[in-house]
């Protein structure tokens, strides 16, 4: 099988490494190696079902090593998840959901914190199977429970300030595990800001099937790139990139920063009353989940585009307090 693209760094440090010593030693990690540590060489080396294999024994063994539980499930999600971009070989890719599925939910049971966020991306690459086979209105109208979304109430506050920051039947394009998972974690529940179209930039390059219906959802023509979809979109409708996403690598469109995003496209009546919060990032403070610093690293990247937000959104003392935003200090 071939490796994950997002392994393929590693490998080129791999093979540039000298010496049949060395070589040796990477095709054979030592059995005083933890589990996880020995899963990772095997990665590296595009061992997939051998760094499986070598998981399954060890939660077999040891039922309770959370770690072990949450590594397994991620190599099952990132499996799900390149079945889109192999072609869809067979029907690979759900079942592989459902082994991710129950993976994770063995992990989150022994880290709350860690495996909730992998919980909700497996609904989401539910719900983008679904998209695929009926259409993003269709995919999105099936109820999502809130036990099968539990996210951190820092990324749940994050979702819900990304989501408001795109204007009313925006295309909202997200980058990154944690703002997808936060902007999809809201949407998905209880079907959030139905009008609110959330796109994949990678899969949509990537994936024939995913690109056509959602090229159909906005108004695009299959055939182009992303940024020519978005630009054709953006003749109806807002286009809002998140905090990661950079504006240079978008389509040529005249963008502003709104909120936690940069908009685009035919505004309308833009709709600002929905209030952000912050209260949950500084009730949690840094070091009480280790989502907390990658929520207020989206934050400090969208103060860095809108400093406004600065004289907003970051000056709201509560009871807890005001998290620190690096790009709104002096």
């Amino acid at each position: 099988m071939r490796p994950p693209a997002r392994w393929l760094p590693l490998l080129v440090i791999l093979t540039c490494t000298v010496g049949v010593a060395s070589r040796l030693l990477a095709q054979n990690p030592p059995a005083t190696a933890g589990p996880i540590a020995r899963a990772e060489a095997l990665l590296r080396l595009g061992r997939i079902e051998d760094a499986e294999l070598l998981l399954n024994k060890h939660v077999a063994l040891q039922p309770n090593d959370g770690k072990a539980w949450l590594f397994l499930g991620r190599i099952y999600l990132g499996a799900a998840h390149d079945w889109h971009t192999a072609g869809h070989p067979g029907a690979s890719g759900p079942i592989l959901l459902d082994f991710a599925t129950q993976t994770i939910e063995q992990a989150q049971q022994l880290l709350t914190d860690s495996g909730s966020v992998f919980r909700v991306v497996v609904e989401l690459e539910r719900a983008t199977n679904r998209v695929e086979e009926l259409g993003w209105a269709r995919g999105m109208a099936v109820a999502v429970s809130a036990e099968d979304l539990p996210l951190p109430p820092v990324l749940r506050e994050l979702g819900r300030n990304l989501i408001a920051s795109c204007p009313e039947r925006g295309v909202l394009v997200t980058g990154g595990l944690v703002e997808t998972a936060s902007a999809w974690g809201s949407r998905l529940l209880a079907n959030v800001r139905p009008d609110l179209i959330l796109v994949q930039p990678e899969l949509y390059a990537a994936d024939p099937r995913y690109r056509a219906q959602m090229a159909s959802a906005i108004g695009a023509d299959p055939s182009t790139s992303l940024a020519g979809a978005l630009v054709a979109a953006g003749a109806n409708r807002p286009i809002c990139l998140s905090p990661t996403l950079d504006s240079l690598a978008g389509p040529p469109l005249s963008w502003h920063p709104m909120r936690l995003a940069l908009v685009a496209g035919r505004l309308g009546d833009a709709d600002n009353s929905t209030p952000m919060s912050v209260f949950q990032l500084a009730r949690t403070g840094l070091a009480g989940s280790v989502w907390a610093v990658p929520a207020r690293d989206v934050y400090s990247q969208a103060a860095l585009r809108n400093q406004s937000l600065c004289t907003s959104l970051f000056v709201k003392p509560d009871a807890q307090g005001l998290p620190i935003i690096p790009a709104c200090l002096p």
